[in-house]
């Protein structure tokens, strides 16, 4: 629903609640995140919201961040890595929280021309959840390929995708409907979580007690809420996307300090 991958709730659940190793869990969820995009980019693509030309052009720098990432998460220590990523979650809820209930960006005119859109990034959809026809022209692409570069980043150090950074990137700065925002970040991630889940795979980190049970739960979760996204308004995406990923904000920073 949200093009997050899981990685943001799976990580803290399986670390704070099933007390697994907080790297163990990374690894799982970054496998999972393979699967959840696999499953749920073909519901968005059906439904014409996933930006393909905008996804491969900022996937490059996606995955080398990717890379980087997953070997920055082996060598950190676990305290470290939990006050990161606590830190990361709450200040992408923040700013989505200053982003209001607008859950549309502004569509460009239905007469984009070849000047206003120079590198043929433009993309439209029909919205069942408004009756309309949504255009839109992704802006501001030097600010946000280093932007995918640090989601990438993100993506291999706490197995999540990429999707916290991907999507506000999307919205906030390039001017994405969230629905086009969420598809796009759900058919990138996929690639982009294979790439450090190789890094994981090389240091003996993918636990298959723990990795197959939340592939074969986060395939299904993807399915229901790929298909129910279609019928629900973007301002209600962005509310939810606002309350869950600071709740789980708070919990890892109160673990990572010792709290519980």
């Amino acid at each position: 629903m949200l093009g997050l991958g899981g990685g943001v709730f799976l990580v803290p659940i399986l670390s704070l609640v099933f007390g697994v190793p907080l790297k163990t869990a990374i690894a799982a969820s970054a496998i999972a995140v393979v699967s959840n995009s696999a499953s749920g980019s073909a519901v968005y693509l059906k439904a014409r919201f996933t930006n393909v030309r905008l996804a491969l052009v900022m996937l490059v720098a996606m995955v080398a961040g990717a890379i980087a990432g997953g070997f920055l998460a082996v060598s950190l220590p676990e305290s470290i890595l939990k006050g990161s990523f606590g830190l990361l979650l709450l200040y992408v809820s923040a700013v989505m929280f200053r982003r209001g209930r607008g859950g549309t960006a502004r569509a460009a005119p239905t007469d984009t021309t070849a000047t206003e859109d120079p590198h043929r990034l433009g993309g439209r959809y029909f919205d069942a959840a408004t009756g309309g026809i949504v255009r839109y022209v992704p802006r501001k692409l030097l600010i946000g390929l280093p932007g995918a570069g640090l989601a990438g980043v993100a993506s291999g150090m706490f197995g999540i995708g990429g999707g916290p950074i991907t999507v506000p990137l999307y919205t906030i700065v390039m001017g994405l409907p969230m629905k086009a925002a969420t598809s796009t970040s759900a058919f990138m991630f996929g690639l982009t979580a294979s790439a450090s889940a190789l890094v994981y795979y090389q240091n003996d980190l993918v636990n298959p007690i723990v990795t197959v049970p939340a592939v074969l739960g986060i395939i299904s979760g993807a399915r229901v809420g790929a298909g129910v996204v279609r019928r629900i308004h973007p301002a209600h995406l962005n509310t939810v996307f606002v309350f869950v990923l600071a709740g789980l904000a708070i919990s890892m920073l109160l673990n990572a300090f010792g709290v519980y």
